[in-house]
């Protein structure tokens, strides 16, 4: 966790879902395994780290990336960024490497062929 000015966004976000589940701190800690002074030094300033961020997402069941945002940790268009993760290559078949392979030449070659020049006379 880090220090900073008390951030009355998060705070609010925090305890506006405390109270949508009626619960206390001390509930939410018994829900999320977090100390209370956890949640005190919240209210304090102090943020939570990806892996407390983790567990308050998990306790409330809310998105990681929507706590990370309220917490100041990821900004709204870092967190609306596209995230691709592709298969290890090694589990992809190589018929399906091929055709992707195929298709990536055939589109490169009708991109080149479209921005090339047309030459005069041929």
């Amino acid at each position: 966790m880090t220090a900073g000015s008390p951030d009355t966004d998060f705070v609010e976000y925090l305890e506006r879902h405390l109270a949508e589940r009626g619960w206390t701190v001390h509930d939410f800690c018994e829900h999320s395994g977090l100390k209370p002074s956890v949640v005190f030094r919240w209210r304090k300033g102090y943020r939570p780290d990806i892996g407390n961020a983790r567990i308050m997402a998990r306790a409330l069941d809310v998105p990681l990336l929507e706590v990370l945002v309220k917490a100041g940790r990821l900004s709204a268009d870092e967190a609306g960024a596209e995230v691709r993760i592709g298969p290890e290559l090694d589990s992809v078949p190589t018929q399906v490497l091929l055709r992707e392979v195929s298709a990536r030449v055939e589109r490169m070659e009708r991109s080149a062929g479209a921005a090339a020049p047309a030459e005069a006379g041929v």
